[in-house]
């Protein structure tokens, strides 16, 4: 009987050596994750002191261990988030495991909807939701896409495509509204 009690004393002394191995490891994927944002947020400053204000770029890129919040060691989360502006356009991108959101603003006048849906097409993401709005003397465009399975498309990259199409559409029109 003696020998019963020792075992189970040591077992809720492994249990607790385990529970607080995991709470380490917890908070040090939160430490992780803050120094992250802290390196982020210094080169966003650093940049933004640097650059003209017609070309702003921001970027976050984090793939984090998810284990800190569901307990599994084996789910991988990739996030990203990018912020540009060209002299046509301001968009800003999310990207979270396989869905993006994109924001995008531009001038009232030559509508870029369709052009950015056919850009969404080419980057193969799925457009499951699309909200828009004048607001003042601007558009305002919000898309919730679904990235497409064997598709690995950045922030950056929609970004770069979004501000592409559309200053190229304001270069063909003589004059700005």
């Amino acid at each position: 009987m003696c020998d019963y009690e020792q075992k189970d004393d040591r077992a809720s002394i492994v249990g607790d050596a385990i529970e607080y191995i995991n709470n380490l490891k917890r908070d040090l994927e939160e430490l992780k994750i803050a120094v992250d944002r802290k390196r982020c947020n210094r080169s966003r400053m650093k940049r933004h002191k640097t650059e003209d204000h017609l070309n702003f770029d921001v970027e976050s890129n984090t793939g984090h261990d998810q284990q800190a919040y569901n307990g599994s060691s084996s789910s991988t989360m990739k996030s990203s988030w990018l912020q540009r502006k060209s002299k046509n356009i301001e968009v800003d991108v999310r990207v979270i495991d396989d869905e993006a959101t994109i924001k995008l603003v531009q001038q009232k006048g030559i509508s870029c909807l369709l052009l950015v849906s056919k850009a969404l097409d080419e980057l193969n993401l799925d457009v499951h939701h699309v909200a828009g709005g004048l607001i003042g003397g601007y558009y305002s465009y919000l898309f919730n896409n679904k990235i497409c399975e064997g598709s690995s498309v950045y922030a950056s990259d929609i970004a770069n495509k979004l501000i592409e199409v559309v200053d190229k559409q304001y270069a063909n029109v003589p004059n700005h509204f």
